[in-house]
């Protein structure tokens, strides 16, 4: 058995080839570093192999440079396989495995990226992740640690054995791969400047560092005021890149290696560049300045962005112009920039990735009008990588034609956990499940998107999490990608067991997994930025109630997971990378939640509004004291991560954003009765002419608690009684006494009633002089003729989840089986369902898979279907997003999710800016029931719909408003 043993009291010798590069030799000292924190152990350099007996080493080669690559493969068996790989390394331990070593652990790479790989797995199966510094976490010790190719069956005392099996690692599923560093005020760059005196390269180590140990290995650096290649100082920071082995490039409007700052530092009258962003009017100067930025950039590893855009993100010629002008523009600007890579970067110029953006108006210009021809197919954009966007709100659109995927260069994809723009901004915390990460970015692959994938990360922190999983998923695709329909639920568990493993206990780390898992859930429902009190009712569907009932379990598990823990490092990494973003998270929207309560509870006279109005309040200053606790958290350590502005915003960035409005409340001087049901607005006072207060939730199969408030309208104490009580009711409380509200549960003894036979149950609620009769109504239904599986409605409205269908029946696609997949955890409704494979798409039902949904009607009669689905866009250009619907025996009709002037991505489309915001489409369609058993048939169409939820209503029954709708009905089981 091979084994390598580290501890304080070993010596570990590192064997490289002399001339090894400075990157690699950089690396090799981060892993160093970990070493020794986690085992004791010290390396020590020797770097001539073969020199005297060394009883163990570390031995770093590039397969094919230098001698000890060529020694090395003598001896071990398989190293050849590196051969023509692409960041790729071999891993093995063994005996003998180079003259005058006996023991050693062999890490070879393919090339620089491969060997860095190799070095910080090495690391990982140590302890070490990514997060050590970005995410503060803990590096475990061991005072006694062997790394062995089989773990023995006795074991000695404190050794801690980790078993390392010897393999030749793939290739990385996703070429180029890495995060664009953005929106970077007031947060990043605060902080930047007060650890690192700006953006420098004492600061972008930290970040290469992230970025290699994520086996990632493109980035676009930080431009909002910085100018990556000035500020190192000076290329101090692209030379580190190099010596990483780091693809840097340019967001997608700073074209030819030039950041969109440096045209400010660059541009003036008495310069050859002179002052105007505008090809049409400073054509010459605009050249010459590409051309310089293509001249600095020689023989360094960049990845240059072709074209042009407006200054500031904005159209090129303004919004008046129109397509056929853009295109003959942007033909002779990029045919321009190809000729200056050519001629200055010569034989290098075919070595030298390159990129276009189809992103926003660039996208009507690549694929031209009716009349008009675009850039699809331009010579000059053959082996340039086409980079498409979403939409910025993380739905995929506009697609490669099957015809397309393999063209020269490929194509990359630019997402987003971030987006500084309208309708609104989200920059503050994550907000991005990683489930959906999973369902758009498998999408994007699997439509041959598979050269580059970049993800805007805003100011990095916070975004720990869902940045791990994206660059997982792009790195080893095939592990993780579009036939492991669980698998971003799995990678939660890992990445918590990695960082927490060696500190929590297993309740511990499931716990953190959930607030992980939780927060970004609520956060997704609707981003924080655009939460405001009229977002989630207050009282409908019990909305509130069930929002802050998820509140308070957040905040209780993440304050127990946070006082449990007992280490302390452990501590500062949960604080770091979850507590905050976990607390704060909650506090916000139980401020928006109050406020809502506030509003609404005032309409009603009722005194706990101004209870939830002081509340409100509370929450605004925990606001500020959970920011000013992380300022200081480890003496500063983070200190402007959290400036980001994130409450009320009425404008699509920060701009006159505001606190919630508060109602207070003058009562009148003795107290008032109030009642009301609490899923309703409506309330109910002493009057003359008394108004019985009807209830009628027991009329419907499934309820068996109803609840009632009885508030307060004014000061002192209320004092409330029950009177004329039903023997068939039972109520948690008959009387009491309140300044402020107080709720009675009241549960039925359905079974004791007679079948189909209406009842009433009449009672009065008194306070003094003060009286209000409630009449509830009940029936005990008879479902015996009822099939099992069907939903019955509740007052006239059915709602199904969509993974609550009956039966389904495959289709078939392109000769292979086409199915819906359930989707768990996704979307507003906690579930959805897919067709995959995820590129298939059908016209009308012949080969459509079909699902299928079964509905009791007691009348036949006239409804409304509702269609919930993700607010997904179509996947052809100018094409269509469709669902097949039938009912019974019907034929099937094209639900048409989205309208004919729909425009993913353009804010100017208010049917976009709402499913965004709303996170969801609506589509709406009458539908006729049958009386007894209806059948309702959803087929697939076109490719990229998620359906989460069917709603039906009769035609007369109007739903109440609400953010989230109401409950699921009545399913026999």
């Amino acid at each position: 058995m091979a084994y390598l043993e580290l501890d304080g009291q070993k010596e570990i010798f590192v064997i490289m080839d002399p001339d090894t590069d400075s990157g690699i030799r950089k690396i090799w000292g981060k892993a160093e570093e970990d070493i020794r924190r986690i085992t004791g152990a010290m390396c020590r350099p020797a770097c001539q192999e073969g020199t005297g007996n060394i009883e163990q080493a570390v031995i770093v080669a590039v397969w094919g440079k230098g001698s000890l690559s060529k020694r090395l493969g003598e001896r071990i068996g398989g190293l050849d396989r590196l051969q023509g790989r692409r960041e790729a390394y071999g891993f093995y331990l063994a005996d003998h495995p180079v003259e005058g070593v006996e023991r050693g652990l062999i890490i070879c790479g393919s090339d620089k990226l491969g060997i860095i790989y190799g070095i910080f797995h090495l690391s990982e199966l140590l302890g070490a992740t990514p997060w050590t510094f970005w995410g503060d976490a803990p590096l475990p010790f061991h005072q006694h640690t062997v790394l062995c190719t089989e773990i023995p069956k006795k074991r000695e005392g404190q050794t801690c054995y980790i078993e390392c099996n010897s393999f030749i690692s793939k290739e990385p599923s996703v070429k180029y791969r890495g995060f664009f560093i953005n929106d970077e005020w007031p947060c990043f760059g605060n902080w930047t400047f007060s650890h690192y005196q700006g953006f420098t390269a004492e600061m972008y180590d930290k970040v290469f560092e992230y970025l290699l140990r994520m086996k990632g290995n493109y980035i676009w650096p930080a431009m909002w005021t910085s100018s990556f290649m000035l500020d190192g100082p000076g290329m101090a920071s692209m030379e580190l890149a190099d010596e990483y082995g780091i693809y840097v490039g340019m967001s997608h409007h700073e074209p030819c290696m030039r950041s969109s700052e440096e045209w400010d530092i660059c541009k003036g009258e008495d310069t050859p560049y002179g002052t105007q962003w505008s090809y049409v009017n400073n054509k010459e100067g605009l050249l010459r300045y590409w051309e310089d930025g293509i001249i600095r950039s020689k023989g360094h590893q960049v990845f240059p962005t072709l074209g042009m855009r407006g200054e500031r993100d904005s159209k090129m010629l303004g919004e008046d112009s129109d397509i056929e002008e853009n295109v003959r523009l942007l033909k002779e600007i990029i045919k321009k920039q190809r000729q200056m890579i050519r001629k200055h970067l010569g034989r290098d110029a075919d070595k030298t990735p390159l990129l276009f953006a189809v992103y926003k108006e660039v996208e009507d210009y690549y694929f031209g009008g009716s009349y008009q021809e675009g850039l699809n197919g331009f010579e000059e954009l053959d082996g340039v990588t086409l980079l498409l966007c979403e939409d910025n709100f993380g739905n995929m659109r506009a697609l490669p034609e099957k015809e397309e995927r393999a063209r020269s260069g490929g194509f990359g994809m630019y997402y987003h956990l971030d987006y500084h723009g309208a309708p609104v901004s989200y920059e503050w915390q994550n907000s991005t499940p990683v489930c959906r990460i999973w369902e758009q970015m498998t999408q994007a692959y699997e439509y041959g998107i598979r050269d580059l994938w970049i993800v805007n990360v805003g100011d990095l922190k916070f975004q720990e999490y869902p940045l791990g999983y994206f660059m997982e998923l792009a790195y080893d695709y095939e592990n993780w990608g579009a036939g492991c329909y669980d698998r971003s639920r799995e990678y939660t568990a890992v990445w918590v067991q990695k960082i927490f493993g060696s500190y929590a206990k297993k309740e511990q780390v499931s716990q953190i997994a959930w607030v992980l898992k939780e927060t970004a859930g609520i956060n997704s429902l609707r981003r924080p930025e655009a939460c405001s009190s009229g977002v989630y009712h207050p009282v409908h569907y019990h909305e509130g109630r069930r929002m802050l009932k998820r509140l308070n379990r957040l905040e209780e598990v993440n304050e127990e997971v946070w006082r449990s823990l007992e280490a302390e490092e452990a501590r500062e990494a949960y604080y770091s990378m979850i507590y905050y973003p976990a607390a704060a998270s909650a506090n916000l929207l139980k401020m928006h939640l109050y406020a809502g309560f506030n509003h609404l509870y005032a309409s009603q006279g009722k005194a706990m509004a101004n209870v939830y109005g002081e509340w409100m309040d509370t929450c605004i200053l925990r606001d500020e004291e959970l920011a000013r606790e992380f300022s200081a958290f480890k003496g500063g350590r983070w200190k402007g991560m959290e400036m980001a502005p994130h409450i009320g915003f009425t404008n699509w960035n920060s701009e006159d954003w505001r606190y919630p409005v508060r109602h207070v409340l003058r009562l009148p001087g003795t107290p008032r009765l109030v009642v009301s049901a609490a899923d309703s607005e409506k309330y109910y006072t002493n009057q003359y002419f008394p108004v019985p207060f009807i209830m009628e939730d027991f009329l419907y199969p499934g309820c068996r608690e109803i609840t009632l408030q009885v508030a307060n309208g004014g000061q002192g104490r209320l004092a409330w009684r029950i009177e004329e009580r039903c023997e068939y009711l039972s109520f948690s409380a008959c009387e009491g006494s309140t300044d402020m509200e107080d709720e009675i549960r009241i549960r039925i003894s359905l079974g004791r009633l007679p079948k189909e036979e209406q009842k009433e149950f009449c009672f009065h609620i008194r306070h003094g002089e003060e009286s209000l009769p409630v009449v509830i109504r009940a029936k005990r239904r008879d479902i015996t003729s009822v099939p099992r599986g069907a939903f019955m409605d509740r007052d006239g409205v059915y709602v199904l989840d969509a993974a609550d269908y009956l039966e389904q029946a495959p289709g078939i696609f392109e000769g292979h089986r086409a199915v819906f997949e359930k989707l768990e955890g996704y979307g507003k409704y906690g579930t959805g369902v897919k067709v995959f494979p995820e590129t298939a798409s059908f016209e009308g039902e012949e080969n459509a898979p079909c699902l299928v949904y079964g509905m009791w009607a007691d009348a036949a009669g006239s409804c409304r279907l509702e269609l919930h689905t993700s607010p997904a866009n179509p996947l052809r250009y100018v094409g269509s997003l469709r669902l097949g619907v039938s009912v019974n025996e019907e034929e099937v009709r094209q639900a048409y999710l989205v309208g004919g002037d729909y425009r993913g991505g353009d804010h100017t489309c208010a049917e976009w800016a709402k499913a965004v915001l709303d996170q969801e489409h609506v589509c709406r369609m009458g539908i006729t029931l049958k009386q007894g058993m209806n059948y309702l048939r959803i087929y697939g169409q076109d490719a990229g719909v998620v359906l989460e939820r069917l709603v039906i209503c009769r035609e007369e029954k109007e739903l109440l408003s609400s953010y989230l709708g109401p409950d699921k009905t009545y399913c026999r089981i």
